[in-house]
This record gives C-alpha cells, structure tokens and sequence, in this order.
C-alpha cells in the first residue's frame, strides 16, 4: 500500500509544524545550555541551538513564502 497517507491525508509535516519543532530545539537547547554540565554535553546544546536558528530561518522563509504563493 505505497499510496496510503494515514488519517490525515498528508504526506508530512508542513512548513509551520517544522517551523514550531524548530523554535522549540532553539529554547529547549538554551535552556539546558544553562545547566552545569561536562563540556560535551554543553556542546551538544550549542550545536543544537545553532541548528534549530538555523531551521528557524529556513523554515521561516519557507512558511512565509508559501502562504503568499496560496493567495
């Protein structure tokens, strides 16, 4: 059954789910950055707050342009 989508009839996450998974890794990731840890573990969170930024602006951009394009 390679047609079947689930209840829901989509394919995956859009654009604004993305964009709220993402802003939610930037904050858990800060969050934690705060806590003392070993270098690695603080590392980790850097890098994981970098990425979600990263998500965030992609993302973002992505979200934006398509809700002009649908109108």
């Amino acid at each position: 059954m390679h047609g079947y989508r689930g209840l829901t009839g989509r394919r995956g996450p859009g654009y604004g789910e993305r964009l709220l998974f993402s802003i939610a890794l930037v904050v858990v990731s800060l969050l934690w950055i705060t806590q003392d840890m070993a270098a690695w573990a603080t590392a980790t969170c850097a890098v994981g707050a970098a990425g979600g930024a990263v998500g965030v602006c992609y993302f973002g951009w992505r979200y934006i342009r398509s809700r002009e394009n649908s109108h």
